[in-house]
């Protein structure tokens, strides 16, 4: 037997072996039980209460939620296991959310998820036609997930890099091998891509307590050229504050004074680790399929269908 299928053997071994274990653990599942499509519970934050869902009801849910249904269909694919292969991190990891649930609907905490009818209340008029298109994304990719030596990857995504996703390192500080920093030519189509913010010297003085925007400082950046450290007068702060605070679309900014007013030209939405949203779509609008933008994003990866 060739090392290749040999690593192959292992792979799946472990993998079966941890979900096993995720089930006895999670699902409360006997030894000899077969296995089946597994079920959550999805705490919804605006109602205060808990669903229980199927995975794959779940995910449709994520992918509507997350990605724009008009996006190209193997976008949305990758989408699917993007968010599938997240979904079983976290429930692996083993974190309860409010009412004990499994996951919530808070961005903050998990992904997004709207249930059919508030799709439907969003998208009157294609209901129809981007449900039936988000549900054989997901029918296509049903079970289907990325590992990474064995194990469900951390699979995070964003819309829009900007040019260059983040590393983990440089993000988190933490080296993340599938998590790598890698140059994106296909977002430029996302409002995103570049954008300008304007605050006058009393909305900054108003949000930060500097009037002065010379004041305001970028002190150390990534090498993908996000920012880290900024000093506003004497006070450090990172940028992943200032970017709340000013409620920035990312932290990659260059910053410019005009008159009394601080311009903030900002590349990119969301933290820039793993997917680009829009990065996706534009590759698979050049024919790139779910495996080829997913292998763009995450470094190293094997892909693992769960036949449930």
């Amino acid at each position: 037997m060739s090392r290749k299928a040999k690593n192959i053997l292992i792979i799946m071994a472990g993998f079966l072996l941890l979900l096993f274990v995720t089930c006895m653990l999670i699902r409360g599942c006997k030894p000899n039980e077969q296995f089946t499509e597994p079920s959550i519970n999805l705490y919804r934050t605006e109602e205060k209460r808990s669903y229980k869902l199927t995975l794959e009801e779940y995910i449709q849910g994520v992918v509507a939620a997350e990605m724009p249904a008009s996006f190209e269909l193997e976008a949305l694919k990758a989408q699917a296991v993007a968010a599938r292969t997240y979904t079983l991190r976290k429930l692996i990891d083993g974190r309860k959310y409010a009412l004990n649930a499994d996951l919530s609907d808070n961005i903050y905490e998990c992904q997004a998820y709207i249930s059919w009818v508030e799709f439907g209340d969003r998208h009157p008029r294609d209901k129809e036609q981007w449900q039936k298109k988000i549900m054989q994304a997901c029918n296509e990719t049903r079970g289907e997930i990325m590992l990474y030596q064995g194990e469900p990857i951390d699979a995070l995504y964003h819309s829009t890099c900007g040019g260059i996703t983040e590393s983990a390192l440089e993000s988190w500080g933490k080296d993340i091998p599938y998590l790598r920093s890698t140059n994106c030519n296909y977002c430029r189509q996302s409002k995103y891509y570049e954008s300008i913010q304007v605050f006058s010297s009393g909305e900054l003085h108003r949000l930060t307590g500097v009037s002065n925007t010379e004041a305001i400082k970028i002190l150390t950046k990534t090498p993908a050229g996000r920012c880290k450290k900024l000093k506003l007068d004497n006070r450090l702060i990172s940028a992943e504050e200032f970017r709340r605070i000013l409620q920035l679309p990312s932290t990659w900014w260059s910053l410019k004074k005009h008159k009394n007013n601080l311009l903030i030209i900002s590349k990119g939405y969301g933290h820039g680790l793993g997917m680009c949203q829009y990065g996706a779509n534009g590759m698979a609008a050049q024919g790139k399929n779910y495996h080829d933008i997913l292998g763009k994003y995450y470094k190293d990866i094997d892909f693992y269908r769960m036949n449930y």
